[in-house]
C-alpha cells in the first residue's frame, strides 16, 4: 500500500521544529558561515561569504619582502601558509 505524498505545507509543517543547524550532525543545515552551517558551493574565504583563511592563526609576519628579509621571517610565511594547508 502506498502512503499518501504530503503537500508542501504539510512538510513545512513538519518541518518548524527541525533541527537545523543545532549541531554539526543535525539533519538539516543552512549556508552560511557559523560553525553548524554548510558552506555555500561558491565559497572563497573571504571572511564574507565563508570563513577567512588565517583567522585566528598567528600570521604576525611583515607584509612585504625587501632585501632584508631574514630566514626566520620566510619560515614563518612558509609555517603559516603550511597551517593553512598549503605546501604540505
Amino acid at each position: 500500500m502506498t502512503q499518501p505524498v504530503p503537500n508542501s505545507d504539510q512538510v513545512n509543517k513538519a518541518h518548524t521544529n527541525s533541527d537545523v543547524n543545532t549541531s554539526v550532525t543535525a539533519q538539516h543545515h543552512t549556508l552560511g558561515i557559523s560553525h553548524n552551517e554548510a558552506s555555500p558551493g561558491d565559497h572563497n574565504h573571504d571572511g564574507k561569504n565563508s570563513k577567512k583563511l588565517g583567522k585566528g592563526k598567528n600570521l604576525s609576519f611583515p607584509t612585504t619582502a625587501n632585501a632584508a628579509y631574514s630566514q626566520a621571517q620566510m619560515q614563518a610565511v612558509i609555517d603559516a601558509l603550511r597551517t593553512l594547508g598549503w605546501g604540505t
